[in-house]
């Protein structure tokens, strides 16, 4: 398909979302843990779309719906409704969630088959997916309309105050309020704040860690169906120790190889690489599922050979097995792998990049059902993430037909190899980009 050209975009509205009830003055200052003081405010940005076929019936009422479900929804996940005062507190001054509507002059079908097209980046304010912004709210609302009726709803939400569990969260709870305005019960949240991760002895982290690494980066979709996924969890599961692989693992493996094989293939040059991957702690350290904080540690997987012919998925799967045996039998609250690099890091006064010159970082959300968030006119056509972030990374979402998709991040040079990886396209469909 030939390249499309920017469609017009006409904003309709732009105004600030009120939690319904004010924050009560003894909440009034959120206290970042050290995890959460390391991450620079980036927005972690979701979209989800809903074709006419989804039920709308009636698109002028939508935005009146979200507005008032989110203004309730604020009321209880208050601190996203405040400012950042500095690193380290979160000032919960009900001053709003950004909620913006635009009109775009184009068909919802024109996004749906294809990918990274110049209308899914108008789905979004322009440049703040996964930017590091102190200035704007720490959740940006932005309801897209298509000439066709279908619509966009994207969120760009504040790593600072939490996870990725934490924005789905969020997500959900909104919806359920959206489509059961007249009967639901407001969530019940436990915000974690520094009571798991303290900020160290030697004082606070008085500025972010985290720098992204953007380079000449693209992002591709690939999308592994249910079956191509049974067929890998059988070869790994016949060749290996490991009888039960998830669908996370088969798939981190088979894309850190290819990876690695594409960079080898450009450069000439094996370079042992590593693949890095977050570890959601809640359930290990006692805490429940609605937990609200950044509670993590990371789990390394690494290939150290040169020799390919030794490198098999059915290995990285059981070298992963391995390492997350290795978590959680520590104990990640006093000795955690990323608080104790973080802590490193800042004595040496030295920047965390996510993507060193040899480690992959593969986030796995296949877990949290995006592809499900119902605001009362159906489940999702598709759901999407935008580009950005990262050179060396690869997020992992379920789909609605049971398998995952792979939104992968590499240099223009290796992706043009690995896109091109017959192991890969055995298993994984490339969504055309345009």
């Amino acid at each position: 398909m030939e390249s499309v050209a920017h469609p017009l975009v006409s904003i309709i509205s732009e105004k600030l979302i009120k939690p319904s009830s004010p924050t009560c003055p003894t909440k009034r200052w959120h206290k970042l843990s050290l995890i959460d003081q390391a991450f620079s405010n980036t927005y972690i940005p979701f979209s989800l779309f809903y074709t006419k076929d989804n039920a709308i019936s009636n698109t002028s009422q939508i935005s009146q719906l979200l507005e008032e479900s989110l203004s309730k929804i604020l009321s209880t996940y208050y601190p996203y409704a405040g400012r950042l005062k500095d690193n380290t507190t979160i000032d919960c001054n009900d001053a709003g969630a950004e909620f913006i509507q635009v009109q775009i002059d184009c068909l919802i079908s024109e996004t749906l088959n294809w990918h990274n097209t110049a209308i899914e980046d108008l789905l979004f304010p322009q440049g703040l997916p996964w930017s590091n912004c102190a200035s704007r709210g720490l959740i940006v609302v932005q309801l897209t309309y298509f000439n066709c009726g279908g619509i966009a709803i994207s969120m760009c939400i504040s790593h600072k105050i939490g996870d990725g569990c934490s924005g789905y969260n969020f997500f959900r709870d909104w919806s359920h309020i959206t489509s059961h305005p007249n009967n639901f019960s407001i969530p019940s949240l436990h915000y974690v704040e520094q009571s798991v991760f303290p900020p160290p002895s030697s004082g606070p982290f008085l500025s972010p860690l985290f720098m992204s690494n953007k380079h000449d980066c693209v992002q591709r979709r690939y999308i592994f169906s249910n079956q191509k996924l049974l067929n890998l969890k059988n070869t790994v599961a016949a060749e290996s120790e490991v009888q039960n692989p998830t669908r996370t693992e088969v798939v981190s493996a088979l894309i850190f190889k290819c990876a690695v094989r594409a960079a080898k293939a450009n450069s000439g040059i094996f370079q042992p690489s590593s693949m890095v991957q977050a570890v959601d702690l809640r359930a290990q350290v006692g805490l429940p599922p609605n937990a609200i904080g950044n509670i993590l540690t990371i789990c390394p997987t690494s290939i150290i050979t040169n020799n390919e012919e030794s490198i098999t998925i059915s290995k990285l799967v059981s070298e992963m097995r391995k390492s997350k045996e290795l978590v959680y039998k520590r104990d990640n609250v006093n000795d955690n792998m990323f608080v104790a690099l973080l802590l490193e890091l800042a004595k040496s006064k030295q920047e965390y990049h996510e993507n060193g010159p040899n480690a992959y970082q593969i986030t796995s959300l296949v877990k949290f059902a995006l592809h499900e968030i119902d605001f009362g006119w159906g489940k999702p056509t598709k759901v999407s993430i935008a580009n950005g972030l990262n050179n060396k990374l690869a997020i992992l979402m379920g789909n609605q037909t049971g398998g995952i998709d792979a939104f992968v991040t590499l240099t223009e040079q290796d992706m043009s190899v690995f896109q091109h990886d017959t192991e890969l396209l055995e298993f994984a469909s490339l969504v055309p980009s345009c």
